[in-house]
């Protein structure tokens, strides 16, 4: 007898209530939930993209070019802030092979890109506010010709007093980047949870500093690139490198004026993405398809290096101003944070990324009293957007470097000092949200300590007075899965099964190198149907499939694979009920496993896997499904900031090892040694690849990377000669992970995201460890060889 569905106490259904229920989501994935064996799930499973990814084989958006296509080529502002007086396209139309110049009087729907708020043209009209925003598209029959026309372009601009630095933008009302907003402030967050004034007097230590980061640049391998096609069963497809198909799929539509339902979109294996394609790639994807619908021609854009890096969006720039406080005991009392990113010429989507930094400004920390501000501010710069970490990497940066401050002053150790603080199942958040389940983050931040020897090296680095000083640092993190606040977040997914067997599965997550369709999506399937995972296909990256949301927020697997695991569980039960009348047992004694069917505890009543499904097939058994979740989510109040943020966090630590020459300025990252607390590990070869790549491109960030603008706000260093990232002779090594389980309710076998997790502690824990080594708080970023022989010597740390 079934009975509390529904939450109905001592409720019991009828046959027919009880035959709906077995298909309902929450049951469903609560019953793969408890699940205590796997097949293949928790299994290193190789990606189905390896073979051809390694031999070349791979096709990306730039491989589907062909002669014959028109070549789009950018024209880009050349100043930071003006008037459009007017543009003059007849000297490049007279230009041989060149067929059409495009500008913002073109577009035949809406001239509106913008994500957060309705600020971004898809092409400049009136006036530009940034030095590299697209005015014009030159269309020629070939690259070549295209280039020499773009140069031919000839626009009259009327300049406009501009502003570069964030905190003057604050103050200044004669200058305004968007007249019609009345201030540079695009957008506001705030927390108040407590009383501050009362957390901070019964504080008996106060930290204060001001911290400072900079812009990143995303660097994926493969440049924005999109290839349009008129006419393709009826619509106009486009190929492109996308991180959610079906956002790129409405921009291209209210561009045109069409129906969405006018637009297919296609993305293809993606060079990397990063956040970057999240927002650019639309926008790629939209001039493409422009192109293509006034041309009535194939129509392809391949941005140069140059080009992407002067105009897709940045990680944000921030200046956090951040004041916390602690009582002897070693608790923390109060925090009061102001975070203002410079958002660049358009908000993009700096809300929500400064929405995610205000909420986890206080690090996965309890903290009774807080006081959070947060701004974004509009500059005549290319725009702030989405990158690896989300707003989190800098705030953590703060956060941390405070942790260690206190621990300093309380002569405490910062790993005891930040356990005795950490959140745990039953504390709230700083927006004041319970949290009930799937908290990990005290365990793996013990066992990380114990792992990496903290305690000794930490107690025996930190004293050198000699040229080279070593040093030992931690960063902690933590990171909401899902939307932020109370947005709508869902998953979706379709799968069939065909006669012979083979199973494919339909989902709009995108393959950008991270591997969920092509490893964790296959293996979900697998788990849940019991199939041979050879027989599993993922179709991935288009917009005909459901809509299971964007690849990105760390939800590819986490939240997108929800929707694959409902579809597959959908049709297991449906299974289970034929089986159970083929091999004369009940539904729950079926078991399927790697191609074989048979009644648990007695192997000989068996038949195959291909011949359950003939079976299907000839007794009408609907061996499809759609899985659809939608995710519960609380009420979230933004005028405080108060109520629920996120459905669950991941949580994450990473110890770094650094080595200091003090005479050159030169940091070396010795060993890191990463934990993480995500819930279920489907696939932890492919998690450890993830972790890997995101440490070293938060070494490359800290160390490294740094854009330099000029004072029209160009961009200097457009190009891999002047942009330093790392390569492989500057990876340090990296221990094996931490992992701590701590199951999602919601999530796929109770995974959580794990995507961008390494790359949040990696600034705070190098910067500690630098902090360490030279016994002097580092509260710039980056570390930059120069940046440390101006601290070394400002301190006088050598003779």
């Amino acid at each position: 007898m079934i009975r509390f569905i529904f939450g109905r106490r001592n409720y019991y259904p009828s046959s027919g209530e009880i035959m709906a229920s077995i298909e309902d989501p929450y049951v469903l994935i609560d019953k793969w939930l408890r699940a205590k064996e796997f097949i293949v799930v928790g299994k290193g499973v190789a990606r189905t993209d390896a073979f051809e990814k390694a031999l070349g084989k791979a096709k990306y958006v730039e491989d589907y070019f062909q002669s014959g296509i028109l070549f789009i080529k950018q024209v880009l502002s050349t100043e930071p802030h003006a008037r459009i007086k007017g543009i003059n396209v007849e000297e490049a139309l007279r230009k041989p092979k060149v067929v059409r110049v495009i500008t913002a009087s073109d577009i035949p729907g809406e001239n509106q890109v913008g994500y957060a708020l309705p600020d971004q043209p898809l092409l400049a009209e009136g006036k530009v506010r940034f030095h590299g925003e697209v005015v014009a598209l030159v269309v020629a029959e070939d690259i070549d010709a295209a280039l020499e026309a773009s140069e031919s372009v000839r626009i009259n601009y009327e300049p406009l007093p501009h502003i570069l630095d964030p905190l003057e933008a604050l103050q200044r009302k004669d200058v305004l980047v968007h007249e019609e907003v009345g201030s540079n402030i695009a957008f506001r967050t705030r927390i108040r949870k407590g009383n501050v004034e009362e957390g901070f007097s019964k504080a008996d230590v106060i930290v204060e500093n001001e911290y400072r980061t900079h812009h990143q640049d995303h660097l994926y391998l493969e440049p924005e690139g999109a290839l349009a096609i008129p006419g393709l069963d009826g619509r106009l497809t486009v190929i492109t490198a996308a991180q959610y198909p079906h956002l790129a799929q409405s921009i291209i539509a209210r561009v045109l004026g069409v129906p969405a339902s006018d637009i297919k979109v296609i993305v293809p294996y993606m060079g990397g993405g990063f956040g970057g394609k999240d927002d650019e790639g639309p926008l790629t994807a939209a001039k493409a398809a422009l192109t293509a619908y006034l041309t009535g021609r194939p129509s392809f854009i391949l941005y140069t290096r140059e080009e992407s890096m002067r105009t897709h969006p940045k990680r944000e720039a921030t200046i956090i101003k951040y004041k916390s406080g602690a009582a002897r005991d070693g608790k923390l009392t109060a925090i009061d944070v102001t975070i203002i990113h410079d958002t660049g010429a358009y908000a993009n989507r700096g809300p929500f990324i400064l929405w995610r930094a205000t909420v986890h400004a206080s690090g996965p920390y309890h903290v009774p009293h807080a006081k959070v501000d947060g701004y974004c501010v509009y500059t005549n710069k290319v725009y702030q957007g989405s990158f690896r970490g989300f707003g989190n990497p800098s705030v953590q940066f703060a956060a941390e470097a405070q942790m260690d401050e206190l621990a300093r002053k309380l002569g405490m150790d910062p790993v005891e000092f930040r356990l005795r603080n950490m959140l745990r199942p039953g504390l709230t958040t700083i927006t004041n949200q319970l949290l009930d389940h799937s908290v990990g983050i005290a365990d793996a931040v013990e066992q990380l300590a114990k792992v990496s020897g903290w305690y000794s090296k930490r107690r025996e680095y930190g004293v050198s007075t000699g040229r080279f000083r070593r040093g030992i640092g931690i960063g902690v993190a933590w990171h909401g899965i899902s939307t932020s606040r109370g947005v709508p977040d869902w998953s979706n997914a379709y799968i069939k099964i065909d006669k012979d067997g083979s199973v494919t599965a339909f989902t709009g997550i995108v393959e950008m190198g991270q591997g969920s369709p092509t490893s964790s999506h296959r293996q979900i399937v697998a788990e849940v149907l019991g199939a041979p995972i050879e027989k599993i296909k993922v179709t991935f990256g288009t917009s005909d499939a459901p809509d299971g949301g964007a690849t990105h927020a760390s939800r590819g697997t986490s939240i997108g694979a929800i929707g694959v695991l409902v579809a597959a569980a959908k049709i297991r039960e449906r299974l289970n009920k034929l089986a159970s009348e083929l091999l004369n047992c009940s539904p729950d004694e079926v078991v399927i496993r790697e191609g074989k069917v048979y009644v648990r505890g007695d192997v000989e009543r068996s038949i195959t896997w291909e011949e359950l499904i003939k079976h299907a097939y000839s007794r009408g058994v609907d061996l499809s499904a759609t899985g659809y979740f939608f995710l519960p989510k609380g009420k979230f109040d933004d005028t405080v900031g108060q109520g629920q943020a996120y459905p669950a966090f991941s949580y994450v630590a990473m110890i770094a090892e650094v080595e200091v020459d003090t005479e050159t300025g030169k940091v070396r990252v010795l060993k890191v040694w990463p934990a993480l607390a995500a819930g279920r590990i489907i696939n932890p070869q492919q998690v450890e690849g993830q972790i890997e790549g995101a440490a070293v491109q938060g070494m490359g960030y800290v160390l490294m990377e740094q854009l330099v603008f000029d004072d029209k706000g160009r961009l200097l260093n457009p190009d891999l000669t002047d942009y330093v990232v790392p390569t492989a002779l500057d990876v340090p090594e990296i221990a094996k992970p931490v992992y701590v389980e701590d199951l999602f309710k919601y999530g796929p076998f109770g995974a959580k995201g794990v995507g961008e997790m390494a790359l949040i502690p990696a600034p705070a824990a190098i910067a500690n460890a630098v902090s360490h080594a030279l016994g002097v708080r580092i509260t710039k970023l980056p570390i930059t060889p120069e940046a440390v022989y101006f601290e070394v010597k400002k301190h006088g740390l050598i003779k």
